[in-house]
């Protein structure tokens, strides 16, 4: 389970399980716990052990037992209200099943937190990550709560859902509308308790909104891969995307398809087969793949986009599917690094957005388009669209109450979330290197959260609830992540930056020499490799600045920040004297203008009137470059800082 999610799931039948060895059960473990108690009440004895335990070099915390019994009394049946735990706590341990907080229950926060720096700063996450969340708002027993919402079957049975859903993070819907997949295509695999919570998806319901969170967190880690049990192989899997070139002065519109996928596209392209023709597409970046073809585009207006479709690669590896749903949901493509609009599967508040809708459903959605949103237009499309289909288009949608029951994929996200997005992980847990430091992601529909980092509030400087750590942020401590509304901590997460680390050389992999052979030569001096540890040869210091993706003799333009850094490659050396920002591929119809600064701070460009260069040729060069009078430089892909530091770099070159 190294550098996944890991939860304290007990059950009666796993404990049972445990102790058979000892011709011990639930009972005895209980009775155990009961006894142990002396004059302190449960909760205080469970605190007193513990203190100092690591000085006394125990393999695990003492006091996983009390924690355990905690969550086993969140899972106790019986004759209580849906929220009770304190009755069950107590019944569990034989006592009167009354109301009201048990003695010392709120110290048992420190033991779960510990817990989490047990398992995730300690272990470094090999054993898992743990995560003490909090369910709702039950501060004291929310987090116990937490560890019984899905039974180790459920998690098991997950990915095979998500598959049949068509459910994907590239794209990720509302809680609402994957609660309704959820049910829709886990009747199979998913307990009557957990389908019911399920199905109250009112945003008041804290226990349906702690699952879904828990289930997402799972999707957000999923790799896309499912173990085909009755083949006895595994297949990956992806979703079919539709995107669409649209013509409104010829009142056309161009659909194609393209695959989303979390897993690493084949190097060599993949082959899919539909209705027994063959298609292909390669990676196009970010997680998408270029438009599906064969001898031209794949005209996915020739489908009916109320059906559900596939296509499967020809070794049986990959399978992509198109959900069948009668709305589709588009938003521009630069945002996602494409052209054209294209869909995605979570409608936008308060920004510009697209819909195909089938006729049936048009009576309700233009009521709603009316009353709800603002800018609510039908586009007249005479050719590109299924029949039957309509497209509209949404200024901004301000209320989703009138569609969200009768189409899930029509309501707004209403959870809060924290991630953590790139950086360079040392090992699995949330280890990074002090070099290459993750950024902070916080997606909040109400925008009321706001970012700590030790304390500190951050500011989101992108627009896009996107943060940076500060600069200054020490190294091999725990950073400590929250996000809060007011004094309330909603959510949060640890991390720890590595400054130094030592090379592992213990280990039994044998050495590798210049020839690719395994050597066993105790010559420090000869050439040898193992893994990412060399011996024997002087390597010289790589610039990172210069990792691009050169093919052939490609020519590539680099940009600096200052006006008259500029160097075309390979007719002029890469400059040693200056760091370029962009690099600029060169190609026969456009160029794509790529990141590769050191750090977006470092990176804006400098006033004009402060240029040192006074070479006019280079001045005027890289003028020309930036302000690209013929529209031939494509933005960069991806981050939306990266395009306004591509804005500000073209408005300097006006000044020049």
């Amino acid at each position: 389970m190294a550098g996944r999610n890991v939860y304290l799931y007990v059950t009666e039948d796993l404990i049972n399980s445990l102790g058979t060895s000892k011709e011990s059960t639930c009972q005895d473990f209980i009775q155990t716990v009961k006894n142990t108690l002396g004059i302190n009440s449960i909760c205080k004895k469970a605190s007193d052990s513990n203190k100092r335990w690591r000085h006394q070099r125990q393999g695990y915390p003492p006091y996983i037992g009390y924690l355990a019994l905690f969550v086993l009394a969140a899972g106790t049946e019986g004759d209580f209200s849906p929220n009770a735990y304190y009755p069950r706590l107590r019944e569990l341990l034989g006592e009167k099943p009354t109301s009201g907080q048990y003695p010392d229950f709120d110290e048992m926060q420190t033991l779960w937190k510990d817990l989490e720096k047990w398992a995730n700063v300690d272990k470094s996450s090999e054993l898992g990550i743990f995560k003490a969340n909090i369910t709702g708002r039950w501060v004291h027993v929310g987090i116990p709560i937490a560890q019984t919402l899905l039974t180790e079957k459920e998690l098991k049975a997950l990915p095979i859902i998500f598959a049949e859903a068509g459910l994907e993070t590239i794209s990720l819907p509302s809680e609402r509308h994957i609660a309704s997949l959820l049910v829709r295509y886990g009747r199979s695999y998913l307990r009557r308790r957990t389908l019911q919570l399920l199905e109250k998806t009112n945003e008041g319901n804290e226990l349906c909104q702690a699952l879904i969170e828990r289930i997402v967190d799972e999707l957000c880690t999923w790799d896309g891969s499912t173990e085909l049990q009755s083949e006895g192989r595994k297949q990956i899997y992806g979703v079919l995307r539709l995107c669409c070139k649209l013509d409104l002065t010829a009142k056309r519109a161009n659909f194609t398809l393209r695959c989303t996928t979390k897993y690493d596209f084949p190097e060599e392209g993949l082959i899919l087969n539909f209705n027994n023709n063959f298609y292909s597409c390669d990676e196009y970046g970010n997680g998408w793949s270029s438009p599906i073809l064969n001898s031209r585009n794949f005209d996915a207006s020739m489908l009916d986009w109320r059906d559900g479709y596939r296509m499967e690669s020809t070794d049986n590896k990959w399978c992509f599917k198109l959900p069948n749903s009668p709305i589709r949901v588009f938003v521009e493509g630069r945002s996602l690094g494409l052209p054209g609009i294209v869909e995605v599967g979570r409608l936008p508040k308060g920004s510009p957005f697209y819909l195909a809708v089938h006729q049936e459903c048009c009576t309700l959605l233009e009521k709603w388009g009316t009353s709800s949103c603002e800018g609510f237009e039908k586009l007249h499309i005479v050719k590109g669209l299924p029949t039957g289909w309509h497209l509209f288009k949404v200024t901004a949608a301000h209320s989703d109450e009138i569609v969200k029951n009768e189409y899930p994929i029509l309501s707004f996200s209403t959870s809060i979330r924290l991630d953590l997005e790139g950086g360079l992980r040392l090992g699995k847990g949330n280890w990074f290197f002090r070099f290459a430091p993750p950024k902070l992601v916080l997606q909040c529909s109400d925008g009321i959260a706001k970012l700590y980092c030790n304390g500190r509030l951050l500011e989101d400087s992108s627009g896009q609830g996107i943060y940076e750590l500060p600069p200054d942020i020490p190294a091999d401590t725990n950073i400590k992540i929250e996000a809060r509304n007011g004094e309330n901590v909603i959510k949060y997460l640890s991390l720890l930056l590595v400054e130094d680390f030592p090379l592992v050389t213990s280990i039994k992999t044998p050495y590798i020499d210049s020839f690719g052979l395994v050597t066993t030569t105790k010559d420090e001096q000869s050439p040898k490799v193992m893994g990412a540890l060399v011996r024997g040869v002087d390597c010289p210091v790589f610039n990172f600045n210069t990792l691009l993706p050169i093919q052939g003799k490609q020519r590539i333009v680099f940009v600096g920040k200052e006006p008259g850094e500029v160097a075309i490659y390979p007719e002029e050396s890469i400059p040693i004297d200056w760091y370029p920002v962009w690099a600029i591929a060169k190609g026969s119809l456009f160029d794509r203008a790529m990141f590769c600064g050191t750090s977006l701070k470092e990176c804006d460009p400098k006033l004009s009137k402060l240029s040192p260069c006074k070479d006019r040729k280079k001045l005027d060069s890289w003028k020309k470059i930036l302000l690209d009078n013929h529209k031939r430089t494509l933005p960069p892909l991806g981050d939306i800082r990266l395009k306004k530091l591509w804005v500000e770099f073209q408005k300097e070159a006006k000044r020049v």
